[in-house]
């Protein structure tokens, strides 16, 4: 009698280092993941970027930056193009040293961040915290440090995990690291790091450029709780709201306004409490005097009826308008500008168009 063992898919096997599961399943992303996977199954064969990008339908620059974070997490080397296991390192996960190595301001504008070290939470805060209005722009942490920092503390794994859901997307080691730069270089709390991820969500603003510019605006303004972050949304949002009721006012397109468009329209609407009426009549004036709308001219002009207790436009000063019959038979009548422009062009708060 012979007897068969049947291991079904399990009767071609390769190797999984132990520290990917117990290290790394929880830090790396599913495209490191698969690059690592591919690569492990054909150990052995000379393989190249392109035929792991072409088997994994990925983009070869992805490639790269998944086989550069093994590298740089001490999973593998690579020397003369040759792929070997990395050497153990005792300092790698849970040695803890100085800041300074981490945060080093050796030129005033560049941050060398070490690839050898490790920091606790806490010194890390607090180092950051004390040095983020002294250096100009700060490097983001390499894949070693993320890796740590994301392993040693619960907050941050739980704020990487919650990027890729907020973005609908998987992101990689590069957003990752800008995000923990925020945390640690800005100084913005988790949660509220989590705040502006979902409002840049909200608005389809989930460009890395203006998630750290306003990161740096709230950290400028000391938004450090919860209910500062909602507060500050919320006056992001009627600023938005503001501008989105300024462009059916002038008729214009509806676009994404800008950051001047909204903080404009803001003022017309939430602060100066001015009616549709009045600042459509800012715009015809604008208009009339400078043959196109110019936002801060027309602002110029709502400041001077502000400035002035003009709420409506009964008490708007307006010429009577003067009809001018066209020598040419059959054009229709024009009429000349219903306000009188010579008296805003007259006022100081008028002068120029900013």
């Amino acid at each position: 009698m012979e007897y068969n063992i049947n291991l079904g898919v399990w009767k071609s096997v390769f190797a999984v280092p132990s520290e990917i599961v117990d290290k790394h399943l929880k830090l790396a992303g599913a495209a490191q993941l698969k690059v690592l996977l591919w690569f492990l199954r054909h150990s052995g064969e000379n393989i190249s970027i392109a035929d792991i990008s072409k088997a994994l339908s990925m983009q070869e620059a992805d490639v790269r930056d998944c086989m550069q974070y093994w590298v740089q997490t001490d999973v593998i080397a690579i020397n003369d193009d040759v792929i070997t296991p990395a050497k153990l390192s005792d300092n790698v996960y849970g040695t803890e040293i100085s800041t300074a190595d981490v945060y080093e301001d050796k030129t005033a504008e560049n941050i060398n961040i070490s690839s050898n070290v490790v920091v606790s939470a806490d010194k890390a805060e607090n180092t950051a915290a004390e040095k983020k209005h002294m250096l100009s722009r700060p490097e983001k942490p390499d894949m070693k440090y993320l890796a740590q920092r994301i392993s040693s503390d619960e907050s941050i794994a739980f704020m990487m995990q919650s990027l890729d859901e907020i973005f609908g997307r998987i992101t990689n080691n590069n957003d990752k690291a800008t995000l923990l730069m925020i945390h640690e270089y800005y100084g913005l709390p988790v949660e509220v790091i989590l705040m502006l991820l979902q409002y840049a969500s909200s608005i389809n603003k989930c460009s890395w450029r203006y998630i750290e510019k306003t990161a740096m605006s709230w950290a400028d303004e000391e938004i450090t709780t919860l209910e500062a972050a909602e507060k500050k949304i919320q006056q992001l949002t009627n600023g938005r709201n503001a501008a989105s009721v300024v462009q059916r006012i002038i008729g214009v397109d509806k676009h994404s306004p800008t950051e001047k468009e909204t903080m404009l329209a803001n003022t017309w609407i939430n602060i100066w409490k001015f009616s549709p009426e009045m600042i459509r009549a800012a715009y015809e004036l604008c208009v009339d005097t400078k043959g196109k709308y110019l936002p801060n001219y027309t602002n110029k002009i709502l400041e001077s009826w502000h400035n002035s207790g003009i709420t409506s436009t009964d008490k708007i000063n307006k010429s009577k308008p003067v009809r001018s019959k066209s020598n040419k038979k059959g054009n229709a009548d024009s009429y000349e500008a219903t306000y009188d422009i010579s008296e805003y062009e007259s006022t100081s708060v008028l002068d120029g168009e900013w």
